[in-house]
């Protein structure tokens, strides 16, 4: 039977989507499907890798439609295909270790309705995207947490944190939720498993708020890794910030506008960032699906603050002010202007440059760690935590 089916959507990244196959078809697991949906302009690579590398039956290759397909439709069509009890995406330049299926098991066993578990996650970046000094992250802790919904929809519709990026924490991206409960949202919300441009955390507001029980794992079973032609990469310029997002709308025509009149901060122009865009989309979900949004606009201004805040760039962060004061001047006649007060720059700083353990996270030098892709990374960040297996057992005491 097939547990866990791994979605795979790639687009024009093939050689590090190539990686990451060959990285899970090395576990000798049989439990676990991928689905690869390739959506790039020339299909012939992958279907070539597919063709004379790849005779693996636990992988599928779907290849590039007539015309290009917006994300979303990628995801769409690969989560139709899927065939497990469980169902998880990740981007074709992460890892996602297929033990996973080990911890899914323990916690159906120890708690029955789960139907979304969500994990820890490992930072890495690809040699090739490493224009600064970086540091990759190893959260070191293993602990088992049952989310209080409340909780959890308050952080994601109302942003009750303040943060730059609420603490979503589950959903289908580099997390799993049971085939059951995404036809459940596919039969609730519009006839789909996913609507939203901003797929991910689009699937986050779904998840939060249609799953019965979210269990989260504070031991790490996948690594968010980030390579050149990345959207993480293409935002740590601005120039690079708007070209992603202008190919982003783009191939995005004919899902849901992201160009919100309701509340408007752009996709694109000058000091766009991403709180703006996950806000974007929270918002979106909330007001469609009648969803209380009582305190969103006072805490989206305190994570505009956050996000300016955060900004270590004089030029930067004056075009993120600028941006937001735009925002915050046209949503509802300037109601909540008042409430976006970010303090003044506070002088250019560097980060990444000490390694060491802080908050149950592990920094390291990218520069120093023997790994040049996430699944080696993960091998290597395995080593300073416990076994998948162990962390999969419910034991509360271990032998050296």
């Amino acid at each position: 039977m097939i547990q866990l089916s791994i979605c795979l959507p790639t687009r024009n990244r093939q050689t590090y989507c190539i990686e990451t196959i060959r990285a899970l078809a090395r576990s000798d697991r049989t439990d676990f499907e991928v689905l690869v949906g390739d959506n790039s302009d020339d299909g012939s690579i992958l279907a070539e890798f597919f063709e004379t590398e790849l005779k693996d039956e636990r992988f599928k290759l779907v290849g590039p439609e007539d015309k290009v397909l917006p994300m979303v439709d990628n995801w769409e069509r690969l989560a139709g295909l899927a065939r497990g009890r469980w169902l998880s995406v990740i981007g074709d330049d992460d890892y996602i270790d297929p033990k996973l299926v080990l911890l899914l098991k323990y916690y159906e066993r120890l708690y029955p309705d789960v139907e979304a578990v969500g994990w820890a996650r490992m930072n890495f970046n690809w040699p090739d995207n490493r224009p600064t000094p970086a540091l990759a992250t190893v959260p070191v802790s293993h602990e088992t947490l049952v989310a209080v919904k409340s909780i959890m929809a308050d952080r994601l519709y109302r942003w009750t944190e303040g943060k730059s990026r609420p603490a979503a924490g589950f959903g289908a991206y580099h997390g799993a939720v049971r085939k059951s409960l995404m036809e459940r949202i596919k039969r609730k919300f519009g006839g789909r498993y996913f609507e939203h441009p901003v797929v991910d955390f689009e699937s986050s507001c779904k998840v939060i708020r249609e799953a019965k029980t979210l269990v989260h794992c504070q031991r790490p079973f996948s690594v968010l890794g980030a390579c050149a032609a990345s959207n993480s990469a293409g935002a740590r310029t601005r120039k690079k910030t708007d070209e992603h997002a202008k190919a982003f709308k783009t191939e995005s025509a004919g899902t849901v506008d992201m160009d919100d009149p309701i509340f408007p901060f752009p996709l694109t122009g000058e000091g766009v960032s991403n709180c703006a865009v996950i806000a974007s989309t929270t918002s979106w979900f909330c007001r469609k699906y009648g969803i209380d949004l009582t305190g969103f606009p006072e805490n989206f201004a305190s994570a505009a603050m956050d996000e300016c805040n955060n900004t270590v760039v004089e030029e930067d962060y004056e075009l993120k002010k600028a941006y937001f004061e735009r925002g915050f001047a046209a949503w509802e006649g300037g109601k909540w202007r008042e409430c976006f007060k970010p303090m003044p720059f506070w002088g250019e700083r560097s980060f990444n440059e000490l390694s060491g353990v802080l908050n149950d996270m592990l920094y390291i030098q990218e520069a120093s760690v023997p790994a040049r892709t996430p699944a080696e990374f993960y091998d290597f960040g395995e080593h300073t935590i416990i076994s998948a297996e162990l962390a999969a057992s419910g034991a509360r005491a271990f032998a050296r």
